[in-house]
This record gives structure tokens, C-alpha cells and sequence, in this order.
């Protein structure tokens, strides 16, 4: 639940320090994230140990009340949805509602505080107290998730939730819980990979595939990963693999007409690719996907809402289409896909999959993942009702705060293989 965007603090005890995570980057990301890398401000945010730039959005304010020991800022996915549709979560489940019952719009006196479309904030008197609020209300927002469409449903009583709280209080059981979770520091997967490769742009397109495989929402078989090479005469693509799998052996070489030069056997979509890539000299990387939500909102026309940080750009653009389910292969359908792509960025192609187009790798493949990630939680709110759009100053809050393409890139890298932290999962 956390993602670049967020971040933890604490107070350290005995005094008025608080030690916070950095504003996350490609160099410092939640799961590779060290002692070392976290930062020290004294009550006026002024840092006093440590290297590297406080998070967006903190404030030492958080802080004024006395008991209040720790804060994080996190993206539950569900809770997010609920949110962004305005809908007010009904208090379902035993551990979890007393979080419900707590969310409010003043972190000052709120145990969580919503900031739609961006994220949630969450205190407490420790750290397990603050994860502990961010799990139920995310665990809380999948129950509501379920019904919420059904009026009639009967939540639990607050004096009860006050009570069984009541009943629980001395026992350890989610300091046991989050502490089997953390497997501590992880090393970045692709560094290794990298340096066993011996070719870096073929491991780069390889890893690329895998982070698109962990998304979840992207069939990952017959997809691909198009760019250029570096003698100017050929390019890469990716062949028809799993992407959990992809790796620099899998990599084909091709000229600008599409002719094999190298490498396994290339894939049949390698004739727009090619073409592609010949004609727009701008281009440098292409994306292939088979997006679940990408397709199906496509094939609806539906327009989704600028309601959400994570893919607002690529999410809310333009998507021009080729208007038939086809694979792109003969030369009048390759001419009328071009033609619709224009100089854009992304082009659709009906009931088949959408194309990424950027000047960097990682810009295509952070543009695939977000482009589908934006839609997957615009159809997930539709569950709890119409999602709300931003408004604008929020909107050009998000453009001037927004991480890069290079940055997504390597949390989303970060990401593969990662262990997965709870049954729900948060």
C-alpha cells in the first residue's frame, strides 16, 4: 500500500525529533529502503540527520498532539475507490470498524483522513497502532466492496466495536502479525539480473516484461516490447514467452522491414513494429498489451473520470483506435493503425490491445502499467458508486508532484517476485 508517493514517520522517543522515510526514488524505494536511508527533522522540519529530501506532504504539524507517536501515508486500493465515489464505509467486520468509526477530514483529531484520489493518511501512538489503521480500513473497504451495493445492510453497533476493543486491549497479536510480515531490506532484483546479462538494453526490455507480468491485470503471453538497437540498423522485440519468464535469450533482432537477423523467432506483430519504428523516428520504445480494462473500456466507450493520482495523464488522454478486432499484420491495416496514432502516444486497437509509444523504455512500459492501473481503479469505485473527479487544483498539485517515468520504473522493477504480505492482499 505504499508507493512513492507515500511514506512513515515516528517520533522518536524523549524527544522533539521525528524520523521520517525519504521522498521516495529510484535510489531509495519502499522495499529496498535501509536504516540508513531514513531521515531525521527536528519539530520545525528542519533535517538534523540523514541524506536526502523529506516526502511531499509532510509536515511536522502532523505531530502537534502529544500522544501522537507515529503517521503514514499510504494507497490502499479499496478504501482509495471508496473514496473517489463518495461512499461512506459501513462498519462490517469486528477489528476493523473501530477504524471506520474514526475516519474524519482533520488529521488533528481523525484515527485516518482521506485525501481523495491521492491518498490516506493514518496516526497513532506507534507505528503497529498506525499500520494497524491502514490495514483495517483497506480490509474494511474490501468487505463494503462486496455489498455495497446493497442498502439494507446492517453494520455493527458502535458501543459493541468500543467494547470488543475494550476486550482486546493488552493483547500483542498485530505487533506478532506485522512483524512476520517484514522480511527487512530487499536488494533490487533487477541489478543482479542486470549484471549477469552482458547486454543492458536486452536485460532492461526482459525486466520490463516481468514488471508488466506482476501487475496482474495484463495477459502477459503474446504481448511485447519493441526498441530500437543500438547500431542504428536493427531493433529488439521481445518473442511470444510468458513475461514472467522473459529473459535476454529471448530477445529477437530485426531490421526496420522486419527480417529476422538474430535471436529466437520473432513474433508476427513484429510487421507493425517494425513499421512503427521506421516511421516514427521519435519513437525509441513500444509497449504491446492485452489490458483487461483497457480493452473492455474501450470497447464501451466509457470516459473515465480524472479521479486518480496514479495514470491521470495517460489515463484521461486521447486514445485513438483502429476500429476492428484484427492483429495488425497486412499493409492496409498497419497504414490505418499509424495513420490513427499519429504523433501521439498510445494507440488502441479494438477487441486486440493497446500500444505505447515513448523516447524512453521506461516511459512506455510505466505508461502501460499506469494507463491500465487508472482504469482498474476508476472500474473499482464504479462498485461503490460515480467516481468524483479531481478538481483542478489537485490536478495541476499532481503534475508539479509527479515522480518520473525512470523512478516508476525502477519501483515498479522493484516489485518482481516481491513477496506477497497478507492473505488479503494489503
Amino acid at each position: 500500500m505504499i508507493d512513492l508517493w507515500g511514506h512513515l514517520s515516528a517520533r522518536i522517543p524523549d524527544s522533539d525529533r521525528i524520523a521520517v522515510t525519504p521522498r521516495f526514488s529510484k535510489h531509495v524505494l519502499p522495499r529496498t529502503i535501509t536504516a540508513a536511508d531514513v531521515l531525521v527533522c527536528d519539530a520545525a522540519g528542519r533535517l538534523t540527520d540523514g541524506r536526502g529530501e523529506l516526502p511531499d506532504g509532510f509536515s511536522t504539524d502532523l505531530y502537534r498532539r502529544s500522544e501522537r507517536r507515529a503517521c503514514i501515508f499510504a494507497a490502499p486500493r479499496f478504501a482509495m475507490a471508496a473514496e473517489i465515489a463518495g461512499f461512506q464505509l459501513r462498519p462490517l467486520t469486528h477489528m476493523e470498524s473501530i477504524t471506520g468509526f474514526g475516519l474524519g477530514s482533520d488529521l488533528a483529531t481523525a484515527t485516518a483522513v482521506h485525501e481523495p484520489g491521492i491518498g490516506v493518511w493514518a496516526a497513532g501512538r506507534d507505528l503497529y497502532d498506525a499500520l494497524a489503521s491502514v490495514y483495517h480500513l483497506e480490509y474494511l473497504a474490501q468487505t463494503n466492496s462486496v455489498v455495497a451495493a446493497d442498502r439494507g445492510v446492517r453494520g455493527i453497533a458502535r458501543e459493541d466495536s468500543d467494547r470488543l476493543w475494550s476486550q482486546f486491549r493488552g493483547h500483542h497479536h498485530y505487533h506478532e502479525f506485522f512483524d512476520s510480515l517484514d522480511p527487512g531490506p530487499r536488494k533490487h532484483p533487477y541489478e543482479a539480473f542486470a549484471r549477469k546479462s552482458g547486454d543492458p538494453l536486452k536485460a532492461a526490455i526482459a525486466w520490463s516484461c516481468r514488471a508488466l507480468w506482476e501487475r496482474g491485470t495484463l495477459v502477459a503471453f503474446l504481448e511485447h516490447i519493441s526498441h530500437r538497437a543500438p547500431d542504428g540498423k536493427h531493433f529488439y522485440m521481445s518473442a511470444s514467452k510468458t513475461f514472467r519468464d522473459i529473459g535476454v535469450e529471448d530477445i529477437c533482432v530485426l531490421d526496420y522491414e522486419a527480417n529476422h537477423v538474430g535471436g529466437p523467432k520473432p513474433p508476427g506483430f513484429k510487421w507493425f513494429h517494425a513499421q512503427l519504428l521506421r516511421e516514427r523516428r521519435d519513437a525509441i520504445a513500444v509497449v504491446h498489451t492485452h489490458d483487461v480494462h483497457g480493452r473492455a473500456y474501450a470497447l464501451a466507450e466509457r470516459k473515465p473520470v480524472p479521479s486518480y493520482r496514479v495514470g491521470l495523464e495517460i489515463g484521461t488522454g486521447p486514445l485513438p483506435r483502429y476500429g476492428r478486432c484484427d492483429l495488425i499484420v497486412d499493409p492496409e491495416v498497419r497504414r490505418a493503425t499509424l495513420d490513427a496514432l499519429a504523433d501521439g502516444p498510445v494507440v488502441h486497437e479494438v477487441g486486440h490491445g493497446t500500444d505505447f509509444v515513448a523516447d524512453t523504455l521506461e516511459k512506455a512500459a510505466v505508461d502501460a502499467i499506469q494507463r491500465e492501473a487508472f482504469l482498474a481503479m476508476d472500474a473499482l469505485a464504479r462498485r461503490f458508486g460515480e467516481p468524483r473527479a479531481l478538481p483542478p487544483a489537485a490536478i495541476k498539485d499532481i503534475q508539479a508532484r509527479e515522480r518520473s517515468a525512470e523512478d516508476w520504473w525502477w519501483f515498479y522493477a522493484a516489485e518482481v517476485s516481491a513477496p506477497r504480505r497478507s492473505a488479503a492482499g494489503l
